[in-house]
């Protein structure tokens, strides 16, 4: 800092040490003019993590004492409580519940800002002591205060326990086959490639299927997860090169997809923004080599891969260092745009996001001018009196049913 500061003339390689100048003279200010008297280890870890949250969501500095706990916690990861946690501008929220989760049993849904965990506020909280809590040993009781995205607060308790992994599912909806991937692991492959020659197989196990040549693939809700996998599901739709693991526009890997697919149909691809990681990949590549059409809102935006690096202090860095692309070779470091967008009722996190669309561009669905629009307490204002259950209409996966049977042609976003 000291020859930086000699320099009689700025050439720009002294711009870091500038930084780091300013760095020294705000922490020196901070702990002597704030209103309290400062830790300074705390306030020293505070920048540190203030500077990986300025990279994305799933940068995480983890201290010395803490590195082993982060080891044992990447280990577990959702596997016991079944959320997908990140944490944004200090706001920890649920990205993606899995399906018969016990936090998911809880009502804890995509979207829910996470306010407090175990009485203690997110907000001051670390996101790898968030992550640590929840991956906590199996009969654990985890207290949780969630506000959705519509502002209503509830307090739930659930209990961490080792659950079942949903499974891929096939259904027939008005003929077309509905290929649901709730999570994208090592096995899952191996299940859609057997799905898929279900469909082809003829109408026997599916006597309901009509429309043979067409396809719903369901990718909502389907955060984290293995990019590897994912490529290979879609080497079934798509020959040849399908993506790349890229760093600083160097090829670390290249995923093909074969010679030949197993389906040769119209696919419609279902979004939400919980779609991230590995679902990204997947649609992406549908997308861009085997012309799938994608329907919903807007994806999660990265599928990178993250890598922990030790520190001088014996503390943790992981940053991602590498991100995955499609078959265009751009990397997934940004959300994926639906070619038909379909608002949910309840607008995830980040409502405002959208407000720089074009006017006309979209439409909310159930926009509240309905007569069932959901109040407050979740009831529908023509709810029947008695106690028979409301089934509500799924708009995403009926607009994406809609489009195939009717051989729609998208040409540019529309809103539905």
């Amino acid at each position: 800092m000291v020859a930086a500061n000699n320099r009689n003339q700025d050439d720009g390689s002294d711009s870091l040490y500038k930084y780091l100048s300013v760095f020294a003279e705000v922490f020196s200010l901070v702990n002597r003019a704030y209103v309290d008297k400062l830790d300074p280890e705390s306030l020293m870890t505070g920048a540190f993590e203030g500077a990986v949250d300025a990279l994305d969501p799933f940068s995480i500095y983890i201290p010395p004492e803490d590195v082993e706990t982060y080891e044992s916690t990447l280990e577990i990861g959702k596997t016991r409580s079944g959320i997908v946690v990140l944490k944004e501008r200090g706001v920890a929220y649920a990205v993606a519940v899995e399906e018969g989760s016990p936090a998911a049993k809880a009502n804890i849904e995509a979207g829910n800002i996470l306010s407090a965990i175990q009485g203690q506020r997110t907000r001051q909280t670390p996101l790898f002591e968030i992550q640590s809590i929840l991956a906590g040993a199996a009969g654990t009781k985890i207290e949780v205060e969630s506000i959705a995205p519509r502002g209503q607060k509830k307090t739930v308790t659930f209990e961490l326990a080792s659950y079942e992994p949903p499974a891929v599912e096939l259904e027939v909806r008005r003929g077309v086959g509905v290929l649901r991937l709730p999570a994208i692991q090592s096995a899952t492959p191996t299940s859609v490639e057997s799905s898929l020659r279900t469909l082809l197989d003829g109408s026997t196990a599916l006597p309901d299927l009509t429309e043979t040549d067409k396809l719903v693939v369901d990718l909502r809700g389907v955060a984290g997860g293995d990019p590897e996998a994912a490529y290979q599901v879609a080497g079934f739709f798509a020959n040849g090169e399908l993506g790349t693991l890229t760093a600083r526009e160097k090829d670390l890997a290249t995923y093909d997809g074969g010679d030949s697919s197993i389906w040769q149909g119209r696919i419609a691809v279902l979004l939400d923004r919980s779609t991230q990681g590995a679902a990204e990949v997947l649609a992406a590549v549908l997308k861009q080599s085997a012309d799938a059409t994608l329907v919903g809102e807007r994806s999660f935006g990265h599928s990178g891969r993250q890598t922990l690096l030790e520190l001088s202090n014996g503390g943790r860095l992981q940053v991602t260092d590498a991100f995955f692309t499609g078959p265009n070779g751009q990397p997934l470091n940004t959300a994926l745009e639906p070619d038909v967008r379909i608002r949910p009722t309840f607008s995830p996190l980040d409502e405002a996001s959208d407000t720089d669309a074009p006017e006309g561009e979209e439409a909310t669905a159930g926009d509240g001018n309905s007569s069932s629009e959901t109040t407050d307490s979740g009831a529908a204002n023509d709810e029947p009196a008695n106690d028979e259950p409301v089934l509500k209409t799924d708009e995403v996966l009926e607009r994406g049913l809609t489009l195939l049977i009717e051989n729609e042609v998208i040409e540019e976003k529309v809103a539905a």
